[in-house]
């Protein structure tokens, strides 16, 4: 009973690693756009502010031998507008403080889990130039219609800024992000070949607590000894006699019968 309970126990979390490392291939074999990013859902916001920033990105490790990069690899960030030309710029996040630190805008929540959704309104005014003339972007792109921002993540503190070009009010954008993640992969195989080998001890397990035990010491039916002579009960036949009682001398054919 112990050695089934154990197997069983076993066998839960080990289909659970099946089902996780088949959905993380899934995702990496098939969910992946044509330069291969995967992809969060879309989220459509907008402001009556100057600009939509993320929340403190912190990237920060206290190994220096695993580089931020090496998990994610290269990052994106996508916005399509339909209004004035938009800006996307990545910076530190002590300098983007710096800039829009008086200035109206909006702040992210949850960039990249489910799609953008707005967390916080900052009150403030408008900003001292537009965000094209400002020296503290890591990287920045801007233009009409759909604009795309790649980036090599690094240690430190970062944040995302989408503004209009020109440094209007009014901000509106489909914002999505991605990412590489070029460790996806083994991952995905190291978990789904760790299920699969818990599935195999967990079902052993099993099948040995059901399989009927021989009981200690038996030993298999010995088979009856040979007998030699004749049949149990056999008697030997009585000698036969004349009227007066003496025995008979039979010919020689009786003998021998």
């Amino acid at each position: 009973m112990v050695a089934l309970v154990l197997g069983l126990l076993l066998l839960v979390p080990a289909l659970g690693l099946l089902a996780g490392g088949g959905v993380l291939l899934w995702a990496d074999q098939s969910q992946r756009t044509g330069d291969g990013f995967l992809l969060s859902p879309s989220g459509d916001v907008s402001t009556d502010g100057y600009a939509l920033t993320s929340d403190r990105i912190d990237l920060g490790t206290d190994a220096d031998w695993v580089p931020v990069s090496a998990a994610l690899g290269t990052t994106m960030v996508r916005a399509d507008g339909s209004g004035p030309d938009l800006f996307i710029g990545i910076g530190p996040s002590d300098q983007v403080a710096s800039y829009l630190g008086d200035v109206q805008h909006a702040v992210l929540d949850d960039l990249g889990e489910d799609g953008a959704v707005i967390d916080r309104e900052v009150a403030g005014g408008a900003p001292a130039g537009p965000p094209g003339a400002q020296p503290l972007w890591t990287e920045q792109t801007s233009g009409p219609g759909r604009q795309q921002l790649t980036w090599e993540p690094a240690d430190g503190d970062w944040t995302v800024v989408v503004m209009n070009a020109d440094g209007s009010a009014g901000v509106s954008a489909d914002l999505r992000v991605g990412a590489e993640l070029p460790a996806l992969t083994g991952i995905a195989w190291g978990v789904l070949i760790g299920g699969a080998l818990l599935t195999l001890v967990a079902v052993a397990i099993v099948l040995l607590a059901i399989r009927r035990p021989r009981a200690r010491g038996e030993l298999p039916p010995a088979a009856p000894p040979a007998t030699a002579g004749p049949p149990p009960g056999w008697q030997p036949p009585a000698p036969r006699t004349d009227a007066s009682g003496d025995p008979v001398r039979g010919s020689s054919r009786d003998q021998v019968t």
